[in-house]
């Protein structure tokens, strides 16, 4: 049987980056999300590439991603599912307006929560079928999981609630032999961070460049994450010595939220 992941959010970022470990790991991997193009660019990252697939769909919609991951899983017979990256997500603003009522609530909520909960839900049968050992669901939150900020309501309730839907996954499966953990990144090198700090920078007067260092200088270490140091995490998460962190929250922010 070839070891599988499943990620998500794969056409960038975090999420490629993962991608790039897990399949330097010797995984297979099967690659989601909206758009075929940059899971295609992805793709041609990886290390044998032929063995890895690309499904572009919304992860909230629950028949295509349930017919795609069906008919990737049993066309050949030959997979094994160990572990899945729930990783997609968009973030921003509500912009709520009190004249028109309406705001990006919905989308942020669907995409981040419901979109990590239909990924997760899809996959666990595979998950509980394969037969090789410890397997691993890993969830993206963020460090504003843990304080508020303020226009970010819908982005920092839906980092938080899926830090509830990992623990009450972790107690349901734990006797299958599954391990549900989130990340909870602080900001990292990506592009959803580049446009979050060029919008604070215009908020502000300031060029990219301030706002950047702003940020830094708020941070213990000094610095921001770089992808690759996610992707390493998670892949130390997904791999065989890791067996008895499950249900928690994991902190990777270089210091700016401490418990």
């Amino acid at each position: 049987m070839v070891k599988t992941v499943l990620m998500t959010g794969a056409g960038s970022g975090i999420g490629r980056a993962a991608a790039v470990r897990m399949a330097q790991d010797g995984y297979d991997v099967l690659l989601v999300g909206r758009r075929a193009e940059p899971l295609e660019e992805t793709r041609a990252l990886l290390d044998s590439r032929g063995a890895h697939e690309v499904l572009a769909l919304d992860v909230a919609d629950r028949k295509a991603f349930a017919d795609a991951l069906d008919g990737v899983m049993k066309g050949d017979g030959q997979r094994s599912l160990v572990g899945v990256f729930a990783n997609a997500g968009i973030g921003g603003a509500n912009a709520y307006s009190v004249d028109s009522g309406t705001d990006r609530w919905d989308d942020i909520i669907t995409a981040n929560v419901t979109g990590v909960y239909v990924t997760l839900q899809t996959a666990y049968p595979y998950l509980k079928a394969a037969p090789l050992g410890q397997r691993h669901a890993i969830v993206t939150s963020s460090v504003l999981a843990r304080f508020g900020v303020p226009g970010q309501s819908a982005y920092v309730t839906s980092k938080t609630a899926v830090l509830g839907l990992v623990r009450s996954l972790a107690v349901e499966w734990g006797a299958d032999g599954i391990l549900v953990n989130a990340i909870c990144p602080g900001w990292v090198e990506t592009e959803m961070a580049r446009d979050s700090i060029q919008r604070m920078a215009d908020a502000q007067g300031i060029s990219y460049a301030d706002c950047h260092a702003q940020q830094c200088a708020l941070l213990p270490t000094g610095r921001m994450s770089q992808p690759e140091e996610v992707a390493d995490f998670v892949a130390w998460l997904m791999s065989s010595e890791q067996k008895g962190i499950t249900g928690q929250g994991l902190d990777l922010n270089n210091g700016s939220w401490m418990s």
